[in-house]
């Protein structure tokens, strides 16, 4: 199976899914540690795939979503972004919305209390 195909495998059968360096429980680099922190914050479940155990994979995934970076956050099978995206999009609500249409479960308190702790 290449590096692709276990991608599109991965990211079919989980609703939520981070490719990340580390996994949720131990991020290893600060902007993978900030989305995973955002998504359990948020209570959602995700699949983690830590990027620093497969060098396919790591390769794989920008090449797949045609983004140079780690973290990628897939929900349903759609690349969201990255931790900037991902970041701003909790912040202005669209990670809600997003989650919302997608029927994704997630704590809309906490949503809002991120949201609360970040006002200017």
């Amino acid at each position: 199976m290449t590096a692709a195909d276990q991608i599109r495998e991965t990211i079919q059968k989980n609703d939520v899914v981070l490719y990340m360096k580390g996994t949720k429980m131990m991020p290893q680099c600060g902007f993978s540690s900030r989305v995973a922190g955002v998504l359990n914050y948020m209570g959602v479940e995700f699949a983690d795939v830590n990027v620093l155990a497969d060098a396919e994979v790591r390769q794989g995934i920008k090449d797949f979503s045609d983004w140079p970076t780690i973290p990628q956050l897939y929900v349903k099978g759609e690349f969201v972004g990255g931790c900037d995206i991902v970041t701003e999009m909790a912040l202005s609500g669209e990670l809600d919305t997003l989650f919302e249409q997608s029927g994704i479960a997630y704590s809309k308190e906490a949503a809002d209390r991120i949201r609360e702790a970040n006002k200017g």
